[in-house]
């Protein structure tokens, strides 16, 4: 029972041995330790040395040798409850930071998935700021939009203007559709100066917390809606061609709702 406590206590062997060594014979030196137990002096010493940290060896000198003794048994106790104060307060100190990591875990950028230079797929916040920059690559001057995603309304809003305000450096023109939330009257209202030109429509009939875009033979959708942002990138003329005729019928009828 003592060698079992003693092992969940943290020593290793040859330092249940020494301890206990100590503990019934009292005190003695390295060399005469190491003979008794049949431990290398070089070992022995590491072992003193490491029980001396864990508050069970002390050591003193006598006529100019070192010796060395086990404190009392009550001490186990006193450090049994140091290190659960100890715990205890690593365990407060883990409370309090734990907000602040799990906001690192959820910012961290994931691996983007390529399939042939065709398709990506992009998870996590860091790497859907990377699909909305990379859109700023197309060398076509017209992005057709439609939802205001949440990356710009509520995460970054700073940085969503810095985005904007090189999307406009470029010359890039937007064409947007909105749900009518507060967020996208406001978006709406810096068209003329952001090179752009939104219709809004009803948004308990049309609800968005993604977003599309299409630029040339590009399309782009993600959101930072929910836990996990999460976007891809298509290269597909086809593709991009029919959301481009789906957009325009949108945005006719959007006319029609924006002027209601």
């Amino acid at each position: 029972m003592i060698s079992s406590f003693l092992t969940k206590f943290g020593l290793t062997n040859n330092e249940k041995s020494i301890y206990l060594f100590l503990l019934s014979h009292g005190e003695s030196i390295a060399s005469i330790i190491g003979k008794r137990l049949n431990i290398k002096r070089v070992t022995a010493y590491a072992s003193l040395d490491s029980l001396s940290k864990k508050k069970l060896v002390n050591s003193f000198q006598k006529d100019g040798v070192t010796y060395f003794e086990a404190m009392s048994p009550e001490e186990i106790l006193h450090v049994c409850k140091e290190k659960s104060s100890e715990a205890l307060n690593l365990e407060e100190q883990a409370k309090n930071i734990l907000p602040a990591l799990k906001k690192l875990e959820s910012s961290k950028a994931e691996p983007v998935l390529e399939i042939r230079g065709k398709i990506k797929y992009y998870q996590g916040l860091e790497s859907v700021k990377k699909l909305i920059l990379e859109t700023l690559e197309e060398s076509d001057k017209e992005q057709l939009c439609f939802g205001l995603n949440k990356y710009h309304t509520e995460h970054l809003s700073d940085e969503w203007g810095i985005y904007t305000k090189k999307r406009a450096s470029i010359g890039m023109n937007v064409r947007s559709i909105q749900p009518d939330t507060k967020a996208a009257k406001e978006y709406k209202k810096r068209d003329k100066n952001e090179l752009r030109e939104t219709r809004l429509v009803p948004k308990n009939k049309f609800p968005a917390n993604c977003e599309l875009n299409v630029i040339g033979d590009m399309i782009a959708i993600f959101t930072s809606h929910g836990d996990t942002p999460t976007g891809a990138k298509i290269y597909n003329k086809d593709m991009s061609q029919v959301l481009r005729s789906l957009f325009e019928l949108a945005w006719e009828k959007a006319d029609r709702y924006d002027h209601s």
